[in-house]
């Protein structure tokens, strides 16, 4: 099963989502941390967010990208709810990994976007397939906003393309940014 929570900057999306992780009675969870870890203010975000969560029982993982390939590396993945947190570090990832810019050479076409958007997609219904619960944490920014570069808009798109996908995959989504659809079964 798989549930999307969706939220703004500052919603309390991670907060939700470590809530509804604690409430699907499996005893295993694992928190799949996908934050690229580049500077010292990253080591401070991970070492912080490490805490908050330190006495749920998560096991954290770390993985950038290929989160489809976590069921075959734990124990008991049937009995395992992960939370992946979250889709906008992995759509970053993979937009800007050398790979997967030879793997999408069209990126700049509308064709291009859509095919990026289902891979990403399909690779995060694929991990959700493999483990009892999934709980993918994900942002939602202004469609448009005066001060995003070009580079910036195709990120924001490419999210939103990828988040409609799950949206649709997802058996519940939660929506904290706008409450419209908080708690909505699909």
């Amino acid at each position: 099963m798989m549930i999307l929570v969706v939220g703004c900057s500052g919603s309390g999306k991670s907060a939700l989502a470590e809530k509804l992780c604690l409430e699907t009675g499996d005893e295993t969870r694992i928190y799949l941390a996908t934050m690229q870890v580049l500077d010292a203010e990253g080591k401070k975000r991970v070492q912080r967010h490490r805490a908050m969560r330190g006495d749920k029982g998560f096991v954290t993982i770390e993985k950038e990208m290929h989160v489809d390939e976590l069921p075959a590396e734990i124990a008991d993945p049937m009995h395992t709810t992960v939370l992946l947190e979250c889709v906008t570090n992995l759509v970053g990832n993979e937009l800007y990994d050398e790979n997967s810019r030879a793997r999408f050479p069209d990126l700049q076409t509308d064709e291009g976007e859509e095919r990026f958007a289902d891979e990403v997609a399909q690779e995060i219904g694929r991990l959700s397939a493999g483990v009892h619960h999934l709980i993918a944490v994900t942002n939602r920014y202004p469609a448009e906003d005066p001060a995003y570069d070009e580079e910036t808009r195709k990120f924001v798109r490419l999210l939103d393309l990828v988040n409609g996908r799950l949206e649709r995959m997802a058996e519940r989504v939660e929506d904290v940014c706008s409450g419209g659809r908080e708690g909505e079964m699909l």
